[in-house]
Order: structure tokens, then sequence, then C-alpha cells
């Protein structure tokens, strides 16, 4: 698979080599995934399900670093790992049946979507038992605040 990297980088130099390594995990992973496994037959996996193993497999390994490493390795958006398969089966390190095309791969989600959004905090919503502590805490109480007025009150006329 180096020797067909190498090869492909001389024309091509958009990803790095980890990018064609992490395609073929990627694969590997959907496979397993999806339980195709079996001997007799070669094994297929659809553009978009490919995608999916991707994503998952990025997000596995890489966490929130996910988008920033894959970027770093020219890989921004769904048709370039597509870009990527194609050149693959072009030297023979991958397989396709009669059915694939690189269309396969168009865009089911940004990069943001998929790699951002799940780690960003989540938005917290205040119930109204919290709203009537928090309210109750920072404010004095009713009844401190007739105490407070009583005294001012009867200092007044004194």
């Amino acid at each position: 698979m180096d020797q067909a990297i190498a090869k492909l980088r001389e024309q091509d130099f958009r990803f790095a080599p980890a990018a064609y390594h992490f395609i073929r995990r990627a694969l590997d992973h959907s496979l397993q995934k999806l339980k195709r496994e079996d001997a007799d037959r070669p094994a297929h996996v659809t553009g978009k399900e490919l995608l999916e193993g991707f994503r998952d497999l990025a997000l596995a390994d890489f966490g929130p670093l996910a988008k920033t490493v894959l970027e770093d390795w020219g890989i921004t958006k769904c048709a370039e790992v597509g870009e990527i398969v194609f050149q693959l089966i072009s030297m023979g390190v991958l397989g396709k049946n009669e059915n694939d095309r690189i269309d396969d791969f168009e865009e089911l989600w940004s990069f943001a979507e998929a790699f951002d959004i799940p780690f960003r905090p989540q938005a917290t919503v205040a119930t109204p038992q919290k709203a009537s502590r928090r309210q109750t805490a920072s404010s004095p109480a009713k009844s401190d605040r007739n105490r407070s007025n009583q005294s001012t009150a009867s200092s007044e006329k004194k």
C-alpha cells in the first residue's frame, strides 16, 4: 500500500499518507461494524456506510481533535473521502463493484456537524425550581426586607 500511496502522491499531494491509511482502517472498521467478514465473497460497503464508519473511527481515535487531524491530512469534506477511495481503487489497493460511483460520497454531513457538534457544551435549561432557588439565594427574604423597612421607619420616628 505504501508504494501505491507514494505513486499517487507524485501526481496529487493534497492528502497526507496517513489519510490513505486511515481510509483503509475506516473500511475495515465499517466492515466489522456491519459484520461483513464473509470469507466466501469479497467484502463490500457502500459509500454512505464507509463515510459512517470513517466518522465513527475518527471520533473514537481522535475525539475533539478529529476535525483538526483530518484537516491536517487534507480531508475536509465527504467528497474528499471518496476521492481517496477512488484513488486507492485506481491503484488496485481497494476494489469496487459495478454500482460504485464517486457520487456515492456526496456530502452526507459537514465536518462541523460530524466533528464539532458532538463536543460542544450542551445548553442547560433552568427548571422553575432551580430558578426560584437562585432568586431566593440571591435576593433577601421577604421577612428580612420587612424587618429592614420597619427598623428604618422606627428610627425615623425617633
